[in-house]
């Protein structure tokens, strides 16, 4: 007897890298603004690495990523724990993420 194994690809052309172009800091949460890339469209699926390049001065607030190309929304960042990743969680560097567009989950992987 055969199993059907239900299987999505993810990240066919590579590993696409975004980089932080601004941030946007209410009494709420942060966001940070991405340019759009044609290298995650509201199609893609799985890993992005993040380039970001300034420091919120809030580490205590929810962070959200606003990726034009990916949503045309702005998405929560959770840590792999599931939890909302904080500022403290994003400093400048390099991060990765994966995106679950199917669940709509924007998940801090390092």
């Amino acid at each position: 007897m055969g199993t059907n194994f239900v299987y999505n690809r993810v990240n066919v052309t590579g590993i696409p890298c975004l980089e932080s172009r601004s941030i946007t800091e209410t009494a709420t949460g942060v966001t940070f603004n991405f340019d759009p890339s044609p290298a995650v469209s509201s199609r893609f699926s799985g890993l992005i690495a993040i380039r970001i390049t300034d420091t919120p001065t809030s580490t205590s607030l929810p962070v959200s990523f606003n990726v034009p190309s990916i949503a045309g929304t702005t998405i929560a960042v959770s840590t792999f724990a599931g939890d909302a990743a904080t500022g403290a969680e994003l400093e400048e560097g390099i991060h990765l993420v994966f995106y679950d567009r199917f669940n709509g989950i924007l998940q801090l992987l390092v």
